[in-house]
């Protein structure tokens, strides 16, 4: 197929899921869905930062900035929510983008895009009425991609780099899921240690790291203390979710009791099925490792809100891609060559 009719269908793809996913949505203008109370909180304190109080000094409020400036932009032009809806449009969009682009990386492209369709349509609901998990969903996913790759192929620096503003993202988003980054940095710098990784591509990988976590903390910093609240945001919003961690054993119940965790015993059986034909399924270890450690932390968040279910679905795109990949072979289909 010709490459530029297979982008733009791949491109008409993305949208038409991204129209689907948006109709769920309570800032869609010609929907009739009502704003959760954390919804209604957070567009309260946006609004009141666009107008010129401060965060955490004259307004309340236990999420980082990045969360009240994406939604307070939306109030410049207009104080309707259209704004607002086509910001979270376009969020949709590179973020079903994504989950195709990790699925391909496992299964062929129909699949792929099977996969992606999959997991965003179905329950996309509890996302998009929540607060921050709607943007922390968009974060991991594009994680997802950039720990895929690695695995795949090993250390590449600009992934690295990518993952770790990801990581200073969360930090100034909702702190309690940072520890998700911490362990998955933690993890690559022990995997490439041991694999033997040259000292000068490995002291790229720190300083990528490095890199990375001052992008976002640098301007993230300046913004606080411009504005004198850095200390408020630290008492607030760093103090308090971390503070607020600890309620595992109701958000555990949460996470398992939903017919999507059986989607990770299914991957144990994909994983076993292709240590047996392949002889290989390394890459995959690592990813339910990943997902175990995930949804630890997960569960680990204080409120234990439905959203979390759908936030652990960033993490399945693997799985179910891995899946798929075992029906590419009847078919005759093929993963699409990734060089670097």
């Amino acid at each position: 197929m010709n490459i530029k009719l297979k982008r733009t269908i791949e491109f008409l793809a993305v949208v038409a899921t991204t129209f689907i996913v948006a109709l769920s949505s309570p800032l869609n203008p010609w929907g009739n869905g009502a704003f959760t109370d954390i919804q209604n909180e957070i567009l309260s304190i946006a609004h009141s930062v666009r107008e010129g109080y401060l965060a955490y000094v004259e307004l309340d409020g236990h999420y980082g900035p990045v969360v009240y400036e994406f939604f307070g932009l939306g109030y410049l032009p207009t104080d309707s929510h259209v704004i607002q809806f086509a910001m979270e449009c376009v969020i949709l969009f590179f973020t079903i983008l994504f989950m195709y682009k990790t699925a391909k990386l496992y299964t062929s492209e129909a699949f792929a895009f099977v996969t992606a369709a999959l997991l965003s349509i179905f329950g996309w609901g509890a996302l998009t009425h929540a607060g921050a998990e709607e943007l922390m969903f968009f974060i991991l996913t594009l994680s997802c991609y950039h720990i895929s790759r690695q695995l795949k192929s090993g250390y590449l620096s600009h992934h690295t780099y990518l993952l770790a503003i990801d990581l200073g993202l969360v930090f100034f988003l909702q702190p309690g899921y940072v520890w998700i980054w911490v362990g998955i940095l933690l993890m690559f710098a022990v995997k490439f240690k041991v694999e033997g990784l040259d000292s000068k591509r490995y002291r790229s990988f720190v300083f990528s790291t490095l890199e990375g976590i001052i992008t976002v903390g640098l301007p993230m910093s300046i913004y606080l203390w411009y504005f004198k609240n850095g200390a408020a945001f630290i008492s607030q919003v760093v103090v308090y979710n971390m503070k607020n961690l600890g309620s595992f054993k109701e958000g555990l119940q949460l996470l398992i009791g939903t017919p999507w965790i059986f989607i990770v015993l299914l991957f144990v059986v994909v994983i076993v099925i292709k240590c047996i034909v392949e002889h290989s399924a390394t890459d995959l270890c690592y990813w339910l490792g990943i997902i175990v450690f995930t949804i630890i932390i997960i569960a680990l968040q204080g409120d234990n809100l439905p959203s979390y279910v759908e936030l652990t679905k960033a993490l399945y795109v693997v799985p179910v891609a891995s899946a798929f990949s075992l029906i590419d072979k009847l078919l005759g289909l093929k993963v699409e060559d990734r060089v670097n």
